[in-house]
C-alpha cells in the first residue's frame, strides 16, 4: 500500500470509520450530499485489502464513468495501481458488458456481438413496427419506452401476455419478441439488455452464477438511489447467500425516476437484506451551514424519506440571496451583475468555479445573450455527445465492422460513404440476402452481389486492404494507425473535405477524428482485444474530458440533473417558480412535486460558499398571443427560514422594470 492504513483511517469521522470498517454482511451507508462517500467506498476497499481480501473477490460499480474513475484513481492513490487494477471497479453496464462476454454461450449470446448505439437501437426498432405492420398504431417514441420498461422488469414475450403489463399484450408481445430477434439477427445487443441479459443469464444457469458469486465475495454499490428493477435484480443475485453488499445513497438525491430509479429502492434495500446494518453519514464537507440549513429545511417536507440532518463546521459568512427579477432578461442581468460583482470581491476566484443551474435546457437561451452583451466568457455543458458525432460514428463503424463480421447496421453506416449511388432498394436487397445467407459475414454477402451494383465493388476493393488490417491489430497504437489508414483509404477523409461548410469546419471535424486515435492509444484495459476497444469507446464517455478543456475560465451553465455530483464556489439557480421548479407536469402529482424538490435540494447542496436563488414576476414561455405569462415564486423559497435569506428585488428606476411595468398595464387591458 502507497499509504498505511492507518493513515486513511485517521482522515475519517466516527461515522465514516465504522462504515469502512464494516465490511461482513449486508450494509446500507445514508449518505447525504458532500459527505466523502467516494472516500469511504475506497478507503473501504483499501480496508479489506489490508485485511486479507483478495482484490478479485471486490466489486464496486457506479452509474457514471466520471464516478468509476474517481473511485479508481482516489483507490490507486490509496494501494497502487497494481492492487487497484485487479479489484473491479466499473459502471452498471460495463460490468454487466463484461460478464455477458465471459459468458456469452452458456447465456445464449454469439462469441462476437456489439452493442447498439441509440440510433441504431431506433432504426432495428422502426424497421421491426415497419415488418409487423405496427408504424401506424404505435409511435416510435412509445415504442422506446416500452422496450425500455420491458428490459427494465425483466419481461420475457411469456409474461406479456398477462392483462396488468399494458394497453394491449398481443401487439407488445409480438414487437418486444421481433425487435429482440431483429437485434440478435445483427449480432447486437441493446444498451438495457447488458443488465437484462446478465440477470436472466444468471437466473437461467445456476452454474454460472455460483461461479460468478463465488469470484465477487464482496459487493459495493454508489449513487445506489438510482437504481431501477433490472439493477436492483442484478445486485440481489451477485449478493448470493454471503449477503455481502454495501450501498452507498441518499434517498433526498433520487431524481432519475423518469429513467427507471425506483424512489424506495434504499426501503426495498433494508426489507431485502433483513438485518442490514444503517449507517447514516451526515458531516458535510462541502457547503456552510447556512446553506446546510435551507437545504434541511426544504427537504425535511417530503414524507417519505430516511431522516437525516446534514451539518457543516463551515462559517456562515454569507446570506443566501433571493433575487426577485421583472422578467427573464432581467434575471440574466442580476447574474451578470452579481458574477462581476464576485469577481471584484475574491481575486482569486476562477470563473469556472461560478455555476447557473438551470431546469430546462431553453432558460439558457437569454443567460447566453445577455453573457456575449457583456464579454463575460461562459460554456454551456450538453450538446452533442462526442461518440455522437457524424464522423466518429463512422470512424466507429470500421471499428466494430472489422470486429464482428455480422454487424450489418455498421456496414450500412459506411457503404455509401463516400456516395457510391446505393440507395434504399439496393441496401434492401443486401438485407434480404444477408438473412438468407444466415451467419456469413455481411461484406462476404455484399461480395456475392457485386455484379449488381458496382458500388458494392468499390466497397469491397477498399474494405479488403482495410478490414484485414484493423481485426489483426495486435496493440492499441496498432488500432490506431490502422483506424487512421481507413479514414484515408474508405474515402473519409475526401468526404469530409468535399461536404464541409468551410475549411474551419473540415479541420474540426478532422481534429476530432484525431481526438478518437488518442483516446485509443490511450485507453487503459486489462487485456487487449477489438471487443474491449470497441467496448470501452462505447460505454466509457470519453467527451467530458474534452468539454472541460473548453470550459476552463468560463461561467458553467448546466442543468440541475448534469450538476449532480458537482460543486461550485458560487451556484445560481434561475426559475424557481412554480410551473419551472417544481415543473408544470409535476405539480398536480404528490410524487412529482417529492422529485423536484429533492431536485432543488440537489442544486443548493451544489453550494460551497454563495448561493443565489432567483424568480421572475413575467416570463415568456412557449409561442402565440399568450406566451407572457405571470410567474409566482416557488412553492420550495416557503420552507427556507428568512433568517437565512437576504431578498432583493429589481430596480424600479431600471429600463427592464419601465418596459415590464408598460406591459403589465397593456396585459390588464385585453385580460
Amino acid at each position: 500500500m502507497t499509504r498505511s492504513i492507518e493513515a486513511l483511517l485517521s482522515e475519517l469521522n466516527p461515522q465514516q470509520s465504522e462504515a469502512v470498517r464494516t465490511v461482513d454482511g449486508a450494509l446500507l451507508v445514508l449518505a447525504g450530499a458532500g459527505t466523502g462517500k467516494t472516500k469511504v467506498i475506497t478507503t473501504r476497499i483499501a480496508w479489506m485489502l489490508h485485511s486479507g481480501i483478495a482484490p478479485e473477490n471486490i466489486v464496486a460499480v457506479s452509474f457514471t464513468n466520471k464516478a468509476a474513475r474517481e473511485m479508481r484513481e482516489r483507490l490507486s492513490d490509496y494501494v497502487g495501481s497494481e492492487l487497484a487494477t485487479h479489484a473491479e471497479l466499473s459502471t452498471f453496464h460495463s460490468f454487466a458488458l463484461k460478464m455477458l462476454r465471459e459468458n456469452a454461450k452458456a447465456f445464449g449470446l454469439p462469441r462476437k456481438f456489439s452493442v447498439a448505439d441509440e440510433g441504431q437501437s431506433k432504426t432495428i426498432l422502426k424497421e421491426t413496427l415497419k415488418e409487423l405492420n405496427l408504424q401506424d398504431l404505435v409511435s416510435l417514441p412509445i415504442a422506446e419506452a416500452k422496450m425500455g420498461h420491458f428490459k427494465d422488469q425483466l419481461y420475457t414475450p411469456g409474461d406479456l401476455g398477462k392483462r396488468d403489463t399494458m394497453f394491449d399484450a398481443a401487439i407488445m408481445r409480438n414487437l418486444f419478441d421481433g425487435y429482440n430477434r431483429r437485434l440478435r439477427l445483427y449480432g447486437l445487443v441493446d444498451f438495457d439488455d447488458l443488465v437484462y441479459l446478465a440477470v436472466l443469464g444468471l437466473r437461467n444457469n445456476p452454474d454460472v452464477l455460483a461461479k460468478v458469486t463465488q469470484r465477487y465475495r464482496y459487493l459495493m454499490v454508489d449513487e445506489y438511489q438510482d437504481t431501477n428493477n433490472s439493477q436492483f435484480e442484478f445486485i440481489r443475485l451477485l449478493a448470493g447467500d454471503r449477503g455481502n453488499v454495501c450501498v452507498v445513497g441518499d434517498d433526498d438525491q433520487s431524481i432519475y425516476s423518469w429513467r427507471g430509479a425506483k424512489g424506495d429502492v434504499l426501503f426495498l434495500f433494508l426489507e431485502t437484506f433483513k438485518g442490514a446494518k444503517r449507517i447514516s453519514l451526515e458531516q458535510n464537507y462541502r457547503c456552510t451551514q447556512r446553506i446546510l440549513d435551507a437545504a434541511n429545511a426544504v427537504i425535511k417536507e417530503n414524507a417519505k424519506r430516511l431522516p437525516k440532518q446534514l451539518w457543516s463546521d463551515k462559517s456562515n459568512t454569507f446570506p443566501i440571496r433571493v433575487h426577485a427579477a421583472e422578467n427573464e432578461r432581467d434575471e440574466a442581468t442580476f447574474v451578470t451583475d452579481t458574477i462581476l460583482e464576485l469577481c471584484g470581491a475574491h481575486p482569486g476566484l476562477q470563473r469556472h468555479d461560478i455555476c447557473i443551474l438551470i431546469r430546462a435546457s431553453e432558460q439558457a437561451v437569454i443567460l447566453e445573450q445577455v453573457f456575449a452583451e457583456r464579454g463575460i466568457p461562459y460554456h454551456v455543458h450538453g450538446g452533442t455527445r462526442f461518440l455522437d458525432r457524424h464522423e466518429v460514428r463512422l470512424l466507429f463503424s470500421y471499428l466494430r465492422l472489422a470486429n464482428n463480421p455480422s454487424d450489418i447496421n455498421a456496414l450500412f453506416s459506411i457503404i455509401n460513404v463516400p456516395a457510391r449511388g446505393i440507395g434504399t432498394s439496393a441496401l434492401e436487397k443486401i438485407k434480404e440476402a444477408y438473412i438468407a445467407a444466415g451467419n456469413k459475414p455481411v461484406v462476404e454477402v455484399v461480395r456475392g452481389l457485386a455484379h449488381e451494383h458496382r458500388g458494392f465493388a468499390d466497397f469491397c476493393t477498399r474494405w479488403d486492404s482495410v478490414g484485414p488490417r484493423v481485426a489483426g491489430a495486435t496493440n492499441l497504437n496498432e488500432v490506431s494507425k490502422a483506424l487512421e489508414y481507413a479514414i484515408q483509404e474508405m474515402g473519409l477523409k475526401d468526404e469530409i473535405y468535399k461536404h464541409a461548410k468551410d475549411m474551419q469546419d473540415a479541420r474540426g471535424k478532422m481534429d476530432m477524428l484525431e481526438r478518437v486515435l488518442d483516446v485509443i492509444t490511450a485507453l487503459e484495459l486489462k487485456e487487449f482485444s477489438l471487443d474491449a476497444i470497441a467496448d470501452a469507446l462505447h460505454l466509457n464517455d470519453v467527451g467530458p474530458r474534452e468539454k472541460s478543456k473548453d470550459s476552463s475560465g468560463k461561467v458553467q451553465i448546466m442543468t440541475i440533473h448534469a450538476a449532480k455530483g458537482l460543486e461550485f464556489f458560487a451556484v445560481f439557480v434561475v426559475g424557481v417558480e412554480d410551473g419551472i421548479l417544481p415543473h408544470e407536469r409535476s405539480i398536480e402529482d404528490t410524487g412529482g412535486v417529492d422529485e423536484e424538490r429533492r431536485l432543488f435540494y440537489v442544486a443548493i447542496t451544489r453550494a460551497k460558499q454563495r448561493l443565489f436563488l432567483s424568480h421572475c414576476g413575467f416570463r415568456s414561455r412557449g409561442r402565440g398571443p399568450s406566451r407572457d405569462r405571470e410567474r409566482t415564486m416557488s412553492r420550495f423559497l416557503s420552507a427556507i427560514p428568512e433568517n437565512l435569506l437576504q431578498s432583493t428585488e429589481a430596480d424600479e428606476e431600471s429600463v427592464e422594470s419601465r418596459k415590464m411595468a408598460s406591459a403589465k398595464r397593456l396585459f390588464e387591458l385585453f385580460r
